[in-house]
């Protein structure tokens, strides 16, 4: 009994000292890998010691990585004895999880759950208040919003500056800019949010505010912390009926959002910016008695005003690519007005542009959809990336294989493993081989998806390819499979690849790299009990090796055979 009681303490000192160090990985940066880590130490039952701890550090992971759905599913199935303190802290990921997901009303249950009956410590029924405002801001129920956030200035006065701000900020997109103003004493006074609240709170003119903010764009847009200005342009070009200067801004604003993916907060910016095309295009065409349904004329006139005035060249192009009555109008404007951005340095604005609800990737202009998805990979947005891409046969002077690689690996980092091996399984159908370039990025990727600890998958790339591969990269790959079934103890498997990779310049090679592969063949060989093989390997290294410490180790293996 008391040896089995040691070793239930054991154990269970393991898996505290498991759950520490899943948490200290969440606190120092690397949450993907904190998870990864309660994935595969979790307990299975929820009876278990400690699984409520795991459970509620899970579900803090997933509402921080943006799973919503897994998160809201896991909340769901929360049993009903978990520890308060556990709980508490599950229901309050699982509220974040439901505002970002959209569902305020769920959002707004699980708070109440921890606010009437978790008993919850004051730092918690804060959180759960302010996730109650924001999940009335997501649904766009001003009003609702407001009172909330009235009831909790009450309580914690004196505000924050950034939560006022967050008040601000959200009462002014929703149209409540009278309500707004109730915290305007409260903003920073060279904010950006603090000049556009007295923009819409009429407290300063649409001239003074394009100004300041210009200034203060000058100064800070290097530094990427203008975005607030950039808004503030567009509110105040609005109101005179500049169309070239809201463009501008909205072009610029779009830009400010980076790689953000999250469409459903970047989608109306991107329509808003569409409209402002089809607007300022129909003006600019009326002050130049430019007919309507004259896609020669629109394209020459858009062409023209390339240089002058690249906003509303871009304008005309995008009613083009809208309203063009040929097919082929349409699809040259796209391009062009992609291109016009990239130059531009609007790289992500043309990104959110395109991937605007308006257009599906495959009515897209090839070219551009080329050029988007060069754009998405180099700004590390494989999904974007993977959008425009799938489907387009390899651009014309590709190397070989080349095109197919770039695409598996946008399709590995966006999160399609499976889809990433079915292109390079396709690839590697062809009798073609590869060329350098293509089997090097083939070669990186399956590295990366190691690294990633998925080493079924880039086992399943590698295989594919290695038929296809030149002399030099299949060596590589034959040595990487090697150390995929060496970790995964098929040892014998393991000394197949590394003495095949040791023969790949032929049978008497004796290159370092072969030279080590021999001997991690021995190794591999031995371990799986092919005594007699493994000797013959550790005598060759002997008898040809100029290395000292190579040989040293072979003598030493041998002698334990």
């Amino acid at each position: 009994m008391r040896i089995l009681l040691t070793l239930i303490c054991l154990a269970c000192a393991g898996a505290a000292s498991a759950l520490e160090t899943a948490r200290s990985l969440a606190a120092s940066g690397a949450p993907r890998l904190a998870l990864a880590r309660v994935e595969q130490l979790q307990p299975r039952e929820p009876a278990a010691p400690r699984w409520a701890e795991w459970e509620a550090l899970r579900l803090t992971l997933l509402a921080d990585l943006k799973r919503n759905d897994e998160a809201l599913k896991r909340a769901a199935a929360l049993p009903g004895n978990m520890p308060q303190p556990e709980l508490r802290r599950s229901l309050l990921a699982a509220a974040r999880a439901a505002v970002a997901a959209g569902q305020g009303a769920q959002a707004r249950a699980y708070a109440a759950r921890l606010l009437w009956q978790a008993e919850p410590a004051p730092g918690e029924a804060r959180s759960a208040r302010l996730l109650v405002i924001e999940s009335h801001i997501a649904g766009r129920q001003g009003e609702a919003a407001f009172r909330a956030m009235l009831r909790f200035e009450q309580d914690y006065r004196p505000l924050e500056r950034n939560i006022a701000g967050r008040f601000v900020e959200a009462l002014l997109d929703l149209g409540l800019d009278q309500e707004a103003v109730n915290w305007l004493a409260s903003l920073e006074d060279t904010s950006a949010l603090k000049l556009r609240l007295r923009l819409r709170a009429a407290l300063i003119g649409a001239d003074a505010a394009i100004a300041q903010a210009r200034a203060q764009i000058a100064r800070l847009d290097k530094a990427g912390g203008a975005a607030g200005y950039w808004q503030v342009l567009a509110e105040a070009a609005a109101r005179q009926g500049n169309g070239v200067l809201r463009i501008e801004a909205l072009e610029r604003l779009l830009n400010h959002a980076g790689g953000n993916d999250d469409m459903r907060r970047l989608r109306t910016p991107a329509q808003e910016l569409w409209q402002a095309y089809l607007s300022e295009a129909q003006a600019a065409a009326n002050r130049n008695q430019v007919l309507a349904g004259d896609d020669t004329a629109w394209t020459d006139f858009a062409g023209r005003r390339l240089g002058a005035s690249p906003h509303e060249s871009r304008a005309l192009f995008a009613w083009l690519a809208r309203n063009g009555k040929a097919r082929e109008t349409r699809l040259g404007a796209q391009l062009q007005l992609a291109f016009s951005l990239y130059q531009g340095g609007l790289d992500h604005a043309a990104l959110h542009l395109f991937s605007d609800d308006s257009f599906t990737a495959e009515a897209i202009d090839p070219q551009a959809r080329y050029l988007l998805g060069e754009i998405a990979e180099t700004r590390n947005r494989p999904a974007a990336a993977v959008r425009f891409w799938q489907g387009l046969a390899a651009p014309p002077n590709a190397a070989r294989g080349d095109w197919e690689v770039r695409l598996a690996t946008m399709q590995w980092r966006s999160g399609a493993a499976d889809a990433a091996v079915g292109t390079v399984r396709a690839l590697a159908k062809s009798a073609n081989p590869l060329a350098g370039p293509a089997a090097s990025r083939a070669l990186a990727l399956a590295r990366e998806v190691l690294a990633a600890g998925q080493p079924a998958v880039a086992e399943a790339m590698l295989a594919a390819l290695l038929p296809a591969a030149g002399h030099e990269q299949a060596r590589e790959m034959l040595l990487a499979l090697g150390g995929i079934a060496q970790s995964a103890a098929q040892f014998a498997r393991a000394a197949d690849y590394y003495l095949r990779a040791a023969l790949a310049d032929g049978a008497r090679a004796t290159d370092a790299l072969a030279l080590q592969a021999r001997l991690a063949a021995a190794v591999n060989l031995a371990r799986a009990g092919y005594r007699e093989d493994a000797r013959t390997q550790y005598q060759w290294v002997i008898g040809n090796s100029k290395d000292a410490a190579q040989i040293e180790f072979a003598r030493r293996e041998l002698s334990r055979l």
